[in-house]
């Protein structure tokens, strides 16, 4: 029977991989206007990211976590994806496969995380989240900085989404406020839209201008993140609110640490 717990499933997970092979295969210039297939175009990390992100989550992780081995397979899986990554930055293929690279090395480091048992102190996670931007914002005129902008920008923004804001994604028992959730995707939205403005109808100089092209650089972490969240705690009610009938129940959460 074909429930509501069964149709947003397949119906997210069919949108994403179908938006992934329009990109890849280069179908949306010939069926779209230009400038929204260009857009979806740039993007693809993004969709790409939130697919692996949104498997694990959803599958892999309920399943691992009583596990004896998920260290070890999580490990696996993780240098797969980095592996992944660095063959494909160092490929000569299309510019479309090789961009992906940043999705893999951003998976590499994002299923271990995510697969860490819960709850994660609110300080660790806001520590991790603002490591990482001063790491950026340190190192922000470097080469590997600004060629990796897409996965350290993911890097900054999933702890905040994951451990301060959606925390029952990855622990039922967390309580998730609704206001801060309506205003954190309002964020998510709304942010990549005022940086590309501030990118190419104000065109800022100096400091504030070199902030605004690494914001516009990292535009797929904010629609990967949108996807995931979405689809995890409105698609399938992982919120506060009693499941209704049918409704897929929230992950367990991983029963292991690290070690």
């Amino acid at each position: 029977m074909w429930t509501r717990a069964r149709i947003v499933p397949v119906a997210f997970y069919v949108a994403v991989v179908a938006a992934i092979a329009g990109v890849l295969l280069e179908l949306f210039p010939v069926v779209l206007p230009e400038g929204i297939a260009t857009r979806i175009a740039h993007n693809s990390e993004g969709l790409v990211l939130a697919l692996l992100l949104a498997v694990w989550i959803q599958y892999a992780r309920p399943r691992l976590a009583d596990e004896p081995r998920q260290w070890r397979l999580t490990a696996l899986v993780a240098v797969a994806c980095l592996a992944i990554g660095i063959a494909l930055l160092l490929s000569d293929l299309p510019s479309r496969f090789r961009t992906l690279n940043e999705t893999f090395l951003a998976a590499a480091l994002l299923l271990p995380y995510l697969q860490v048992r819960r709850p994660l102190p609110r300080r660790v996670a806001a520590g991790l989240s603002l490591g990482v931007l001063a790491l950026v914002v340190l190192f922000n005129r470097t080469g590997a900085v600004t060629d990796l902008a897409e996965t350290l920008g993911v890097l900054v923004l999933a702890p905040v989404a994951f451990d301060l804001v959606d925390r029952r994604i990855l622990d039922p028992s967390a309580r998730n406020g609704w206001r801060q959730r309506v205003g954190w995707y309002a964020f998510l939205v709304v942010a990549p839209i005022l940086l590309a403005v501030l990118q190419y109808q104000v065109g800022l100089a100096g400091l504030p201008g070199e902030a605004v092209r690494y914001g516009v650089r990292i535009t797929e972490a904010f629609v990967c993140l949108l996807l995931v969240e979405l689809y995890l705690t409105a698609g399938l009610r992982r919120t506060d609110r009693p499941a209704a009938p049918g409704a897929e129940p929230a992950p367990a959460p991983a029963t292991s640490g690290v070690g």
